[in-house]
């Protein structure tokens, strides 16, 4: 089976190159980025709220390919690529959490940056507390931005 995917957006982001970025989207502090989804599917994100978390699933579009093994950044360890944040990943999704700080019409500013510039989106969903199975305090309905 192929799986075909299209982008809704792209990232606008001040890190160029791999090694700018922060190896996981809670290291970046108030670094701030822009989603800029293309126009045909604007309409949905039309409930997304200032302040709000949101998964990002993005592809590493930068990655020049996999290995199942990688070595840990933490202690240099040898461990399966699914049981770390490697980029370099059989499919190349990567998923980030982050905070939307406001929307201007197609564009998303948010905090929580881990991306590379232009890197494709491919989906944004609320982020549920898997404690307790609710979304954050402000999540993705009722009211916009």
């Amino acid at each position: 089976m192929e799986i075909l995917m299209k982008p809704i957006g792209y990232i606008r982001s001040p890190y160029k190159e791999k090694g700018d970025a922060p190896r996981q989207s809670t290291l970046s502090g108030e670094t701030m980025a822009v989603i800029e989804v293309l126009e045909e599917y604007q309409e949905g994100i039309a409930d997304i709220q200032a302040g709000g978390y949101g998964a990002i699933l993005f592809y590493f579009h930068k990655s020049p390919g996999y290995k199942l093994t990688t070595l840990s950044r933490r202690n240099n360890q040898v461990m399966g690529v699914f049981s770390t944040r490697s980029p370099n990943r059989p499919n190349g999704i990567g998923l980030s959490i982050v905070r939307f700080r406001k929307r201007e019409g197609n564009r998303l500013f948010f905090e929580g940056v881990d991306m590379l510039d232009n890197t494709p989106v491919l989906d944004i969903k609320p982020y549920i507390d898997l404690t307790t199975g609710q979304l954050n305090e402000t999540g993705f309905s009722d009211k916009g931005i």
